[in-house]
């Protein structure tokens, strides 16, 4: 079969979604019109026992057969499901032609016709108990009058009816217990749309002496700390247990051993509360919290009827047992592993601890340390001179399961399990020019607003710049450039940061449209700037210090913005946008070197190495090592993602961007950022991609070339049709993960 196409006129409904309903599709295409795979296929022999053709014949794919009886199958499949839309007079058509010879090409042609809407909507809810609470809510309902039809409507409105249900107490309430009566036979393509709630049969759980569904309120809730699951029974929570039992805020607590964690741990994650109604959001956020602890490996939430009782008002009772079985709280990995920092090679080692329950308060305690060496080279009057640096660190940090406030919140951790981080470090670096050395202490908290959104926000975060020496040679040859000067003296960041991110990805989500958002925003310097006369009185220095270090004041914002569009089951398109500034004011008129931006590299444009692009125009003949930096930065990129043979997956991309100066005082020539030119001075690069997926990490090779220079001479910046490629203008991209 060579090609099979599908012409649809309803405006709501896509290809896309017919497609999956095709019993025969063609042979798979990359970029629209290569059969990469039957090629593959095509190459094997005819005969299967040698070795080679098996395996060719195993990543690629067999020629498609046509098969009229699937032509059948399909037109009967999208016309079930365009009645399903609500396309009731739809048709669906099919033409087979042969173009060539061996060849067929077949075309679907859908005829909507006019689209069924609801008309009006009834209720028949033979159980009165539940009338006022389901009638109350029917502003949230999604059976609207003049909304089209589709058989969705039914299952999404029977889903909502049934979570409103097990929210007020209907503990043994099922969809079953829902169902719909459509009239399409009034006219004007309207549908009559009666929502039907049963009485429980009888002998089933969940029915009342009245033949009612049954309400229930939660009467005791145990925990069962360590104990095997499999010998624990729902008899053995009564009194009597020979378990250990400690009843605290509210709840039991049943261990055999000592309780390695204080008690506070589960009652702080749990909502199941002694007397409230049964809830079943409630029990799934009392699941999320406690796995969110991550110190346990097993956590089960079961209920059980209170058979012959009940409450006040006549209510069923419940007995809640929470099961949880601690996992092991130490853990440690040791790394050896090789770099390669445009082109200069390098070894490093890592060491990291975690301990989950520091504190006994399932508080994560992390502690890395590294130690690399590397080959680099620096600048000596335009002549590389190669030499080792030395390079060892530390950071430890604890996160807290919990707010550190001076004010209590109240049910903030249920709604949004909150977290507070305490972290310190230290890092030291060794070269021939300089030795540097950066302290860092921040306090912050991080927390979830909803599925897909999440905000951090760190109130304190200290980061001490110390060069305590530099080579004069070095010396003499920064100081003649503002930028490298303050880069590489002492300076302190004391700032305030804020991020929140929405993000619609999901772990072995398959192939499907995902948005990726985050905005970050940092302010710094502006406490120290009001209290710096109370230290600073009859200083000489036209800035502010701070035991004698000059802190940086500025605010910094940028946003980050992708999405990826799944074409199919194996193809997808990606898209990013990148937006960055940095303003430097006040005691220090540029950016801290660690605040400014950069472009290039393997998650950036990939064309050119890290830092190799920009600012703007500029471009440092004498330079043997890439160090741009400025206050700007732009950046755009589109990549096409698919299917190669067995692990490979392939990649074609194209990037765009660069990074400006702000100040002209300390930006190179061609650096500085103006809005009639900027856009000219993008730097445009495309190439291909291999992805080699082992589903706990991928490996990446990315192949960048460039086609717009904005450092090249006039005439030369598009590179194509204008002169020759060199080596200079490919770029080899190493790295593990997608870019973006």
């Amino acid at each position: 079969m060579s090609r099979v196409e599908i012409k649809d006129d309803a405006r709501d409904v896509s290809r896309d979604d017919l497609k999956s309903y095709l019993r025969q599709q063609e042979n798979l295409r990359i970029i629209g019109f290569w059969k990469l795979y039957l090629g593959i296929y095509n190459l094997s022999g005819k005969d299967t026992s040698k070795g080679i053709n098996r395996w060719l014949r195993n990543i690629g794919e067999e020629p498609v057969i046509f098969d009229s009886t699937l032509v059948d199958r399909s037109v009967e499949q999208m016309g079930l499901f365009m009645r399903n839309r609500g396309y009731y007079l739809s048709q669906v058509k099919d033409t087979t032609w042969y173009p060539a010879q061996k060849k067929a090409r077949v075309a679907y042609h859908i005829v909507s016709g006019p689209r069924y809407r609801l008309n009006d909507v009834f209720y028949r809810i033979e159980d009165k108990g539940l009338e006022n609470l389901v009638l109350n809510d029917t502003t949230n309902s999604v059976l609207r009058s003049g909304r089209g039809f589709t058989s969705e409507l039914h299952n999404q409105e029977r889903d909502r009816i049934t979570d409103l249900l097990k929210d007020n107490g209907y503990y043994n309430f099922s969809k079953a217990y829902v169902y719909f009566l459509a009239d399409s036979t009034i006219g004007r393509h309207r549908i009559n749309d009666t929502l039907v709630i049963m009485r429980p049969p009888e002998n089933v759980p969940g029915r009342a002496a009245n033949g009612n569904h049954a309400q229930y309120t939660i009467r005791n809730v145990y925990f069962q700390v360590d104990m095997d699951p499999q010998d624990i029974s729902f008899s053995e929570t009564e009194e009597g247990l020979s378990a250990d039992t400690l009843m605290y805020d509210g709840v039991y607590i049943l261990y055999d051993k000592a309780l390695e964690f204080k008690p506070d741990v589960l009652t702080n994650s749990n909502y199941i509360v002694p007397g409230d109604l049964y809830q079943a959001s409630l029990v799934e956020r009392t699941q999320s919290l406690l796995s969110g602890l991550r110190i346990f490996k097993y956590i089960n939430i079961r209920f059980r009827d209170v058979d012959g009782q009940v409450d006040e008002e006549g209510r069923f009772l419940l007995d809640c047992v929470i099961q949880v079985l601690p996992g092991k709280y130490q853990s440690y990995s040791v790394e050896v592993e090789g770099t390669n920092s445009s082109g200069n090679l390098g070894a490093a080692g890592n060491f990291k601890y975690q301990h989950k329950n520091i504190f006994r308060g399932a508080e994560l305690f992390t502690l890395n340390t590294r130690l690399a060496r590397q080959n680099q080279f620096v600048i000596r009057g335009g002549d590389g001179e190669q030499f080792n640096t030395v390079e060892m660190g530390a950071d430890a940090s604890v996160v807290f399961p919990k707010f550190f406030m001076p004010f209590r919140i109240e049910k903030f951790r249920q709604r949004y399990n909150p977290k507070t981080t305490i972290a310190v470090a230290y890092n030291y670096q060794r070269r021939p020019d300089y030795t540097r050395t950066i302290a860092n202490a921040r306090l912050g908290y991080t927390w979830r607003s909803s599925r897909y959104s999440s905000h951090s926000l760190y109130p304190l975060d200290f980061n001490l710049v110390n060069i305590p020496t530099v080579s004069s040679a070095f010396w003499e040859y920064i100081e003649r450039n503002p930028f490298l000067r303050y880069t590489y003296e002492d300076h302190l960041i004391a700032n305030l940061n804020y991020s929140y991110i929405y993000n619609q990805q999901q772990l072995g989500g398959g192939a499907r449209d995902f948005w990726f958002f985050r905005f970050t925003a940092e302010s710094a310097g502006n406490t120290l700037d009001l209290l710096a006369p109370l230290w600073n009185s009859g200083q000489e220095t036209d800035y502010s210090t701070i035991l004698g270090i000059r802190y940086a004041q500025y605010f910094k914002t940028d946003i980050d913005l992708r999405y990826h569009n799944a074409i199919g089951r194996f193809h997808s398109i990606t898209y990013r946008f990148f937006g960055g500034i940095g303003i430097p004011y006040g005691n220090l008129n540029v950016l801290p070197f660690e605040k400014r931006y950069f472009s290039g590299g393997a998650n950036s444009i990939r064309a050119w190495p890290v830092r190799a692009i920009g600012p703007g125009t500029f471009k440092d003949e004498s330079a043997t090592f890439y160090n741009q930096t400025a206050d700007i930065k732009l950046e755009m990129n589109v990549e096409y993602r698919f299917p190669l043979f067995w692990l490979l997956e392939g990649a074609l991309f194209v990037d765009a961007g660069n990074i400006w100066g702000l100040r002209e005082d300390v930006s190179p020539e061609g650096g500085l950022f103006e809005w009639d030119t900027f856009y000219k001075q993008l730097a445009v690069g495309t190439g291909f991609g291999t992805r080699l997926d082992f589903n706990y990490f991928i490996f990446r090779i990315d192949t960048g070339l460039k086609l717009h220079d904005p450092s090249a001479i006039a005439g030369e910046k598009w590179i194509p049709f204008n002169r020759k490629y060199s080596w200079e203008d490919v770029a080899f991209n190493f790295a593990i993960g997608y870019p973006f």
